[in-house]
């Protein structure tokens, strides 16, 4: 994954795409788990995901459910 460098509370996090592992495949997988992000195809970055920075628990979990979805 990369994430664009930021200061603001959010991260602009792009998703390689192909075998499952697109933007729209990572929010399906994020949101089954209750983890809310916002798409970014109306920016033209379809590849992307901005994930908002919240609570260290809150971060924690969108880690884990991310290192699950990239692992397959």
């Amino acid at each position: 994954l990369d994430v664009t460098p930021s200061v603001a509370n959010f991260l602009l996090v792009r998703f390689p795409g192909g075998d499952g592992r697109a933007a729209k495949d990572a929010d399906a997988c994020l949101s089954s788990q209750g983890i809310l992000v916002r798409g970014m195809d109306g920016y033209g970055l379809p590849d992307c995901l901005r994930i908002t920075v919240g609570l260290q628990q809150d971060n924690m979990a969108v880690v884990r459910v991310l290192t699950a979805f990239m692992a397959g």
